[in-house]
C-alpha cells in the first residue's frame, strides 16, 4: 500500500524541480490548492506565451492558443444546468471546470468543482500566476452573443484586452455590440463571412486602431479602393478575392498625395491563383527600386521600391510571388 507524497515537505530547491516536471494542467491545479502553492508557482516565472478567452456557448480560457506545446491548454467553465436558460444569459459563477491540453485529444484531463472561483477571478488567478498583464484576444464564434453584454463587460472589461477576434459564425451585430462593449481594445481581426461587405461597417474601418486584419481563405471580402482609403489603422492586413494590382496603384497614389496618415505597415494577400502586374502597381508612383536578391533559394521572388510621399515620408513596397500566390506589403521608412 502506497502512502501520499509530502510534497510541500520537499526543500525549497527539490519542489521546484517537482513542479516544472509536471504538465501545465497539473500545476494550475496544484496552485489552486492553498496561498503557499500558488505562490510557489507564481515564483517559478513560468511562461505560457499568450493567454486568450473564448466566448460562445461556455466561456473558455485559452493559453498558447496556436502551438501543441506542454503550455498549452484549455480550460472551461460550466454553469449549472438550471443557470443555460434562454438568451442572453448573464455571466455565471461556474459550477463545473475542466483543464486539458486541448480540445481534440483531451490530453492531460482535469476536472474540478468550482473553487469559489467567479470567470474574472480565474483570468486574475492565471495572470497572477504566469506573470501576463495582456489578454492577447477576445473571440467570438457565434452569430449571437449566449451572454448579457453589460454582464460581460462587468465581467471582462477590467482587463488589458489586445483584440477582439471574430470568426466563424459570428454576425456583423455580435461584433458591433462587442466593439462597443470593449471600446479600449486597440486591434480587430475579423475572419467571419458577416464581414464580406465593408460598407456594412465603415464605422469600423474609420476608427483609430493599431491593427485591422480582413479577410480569410472561408471568407469572400468585397474590398473596394474607397473602403481602403477609409481606413484609420496603423496596420491593416486584407486578403480578398477583389484585390487588383490597379487598385493598388491608386491606393498608393492616394497615399502620395496624403491619404491614410496613420497608415505605417500594411499587407495585401491576393488570392484564387490571381496574376499581379508590378508594372501597374508600380505606374506613374515615380518609385525608386532597392537592391536585393530577387530569387531566393526556396523559390520565392521578391523586390522592393520605395516611393515618396508630399512631405518627404518614403514608403517601401514589396512584391512577393510565392507557390501560393502573390503578397504585396507596404512599410513606412521612420
Amino acid at each position: 500500500m502506497s502512502s501520499a507524497f509530502p510534497l510541500l515537505r520537499l526543500p525549497e530547491n527539490a519542489l521546484e524541480l517537482v513542479i516544472e516536471c509536471m504538465d501545465y494542467v497539473d500545476i494550475v491545479g496544484f496552485s489552486l490548492v492553498s496561498h503557499k502553492t500558488k505562490e510557489i508557482v507564481r515564483s517559478l516565472y513560468l511562461d505560457i506565451g499568450r493567454l486568450v478567452l473564448t466566448v460562445n456557448d461556455i466561456i473558455r480560457i485559452r493559453s498558447d492558443p496556436d502551438r501543441d506545446g506542454p503550455s498549452s491548454m484549455v480550460w472551461s467553465f460550466y454553469p449549472e444546468e438550471d443557470n443555460a436558460g434562454p438568451v442572453p444569459i448573464p455571466v455565471y459563477m461556474p459550477a463545473r471546470v475542466t483543464g486539458m491540453r486541448d480540445l481534440i485529444t483531451h490530453r492531460n484531463f482535469v476536472e474540478y468543482q468550482n473553487p469559489c472561483l467567479s470567470i474574472q477571478e480565474w483570468v486574475e488567478h492565471f495572470q497572477y500566476l504566469f506573470s501576463i498583464e495582456e489578454i492577447d484576444y477576445i473571440s467570438f464564434a457565434n452569430e449571437t452573443c449566449k451572454f448579457d453584454w453589460t454582464s460581460l463587460k462587468d465581467a471582462l472589461g477590467k482587463f488589458n484586452i489586445n483584440t477582439l477576434f471574430f470568426h466563424n459564425f459570428c454576425g456583423l451585430d455580435c461584433a458591433q455590440k462587442a466593439l462597443k462593449q470593449f471600446s479600449s481594445v486597440t486591434s480587430v481581426t475579423a475572419f467571419s463571412p458577416s464581414f464580406n461587405d465593408p460598407s456594412h461597417y465603415s464605422n469600423i474601418l474609420i476608427q483609430n486602431l493599431d491593427t485591422l486584419s480582413l479577410g480569410h481563405e472561408n471568407m469572400a471580402l468585397k474590398i473596394g479602393l474607397d473602403d481602403l482609403l477609409l481606413m484609420n489603422s496603423k496596420a491593416m492586413s486584407i486578403q480578398s478575392p477583389t484585390l487588383t494590382d490597379k487598385m493598388l496603384n491608386q491606393f498608393f497614389k492616394h497615399w502620395i498625395k496624403g491619404s491614410n496618415p496613420r497608415m505605417d505597415v500594411a499587407h495585401f494577400a491576393f488570392v484564387n491563383d490571381q496574376v499581379v502586374n508590378k508594372e501597374i502597381i508600380l505606374k506613374d508612383l515615380h518609385c525608386q527600386e532597392v537592391p536585393l536578391d530577387d530569387v531566393r533559394d526556396d523559390g520565392e521572388v521578391t523586390e522592393k521600391y520605395n516611393i515618396m510621399r508630399k512631405g518627404g515620408s518614403v514608403g517601401t513596397i514589396t512584391i512577393q510571388q510565392t507557390d501560393e500566390g502573390y503578397d504585396v506589403f507596404f512599410q513606412q521608412v521612420q
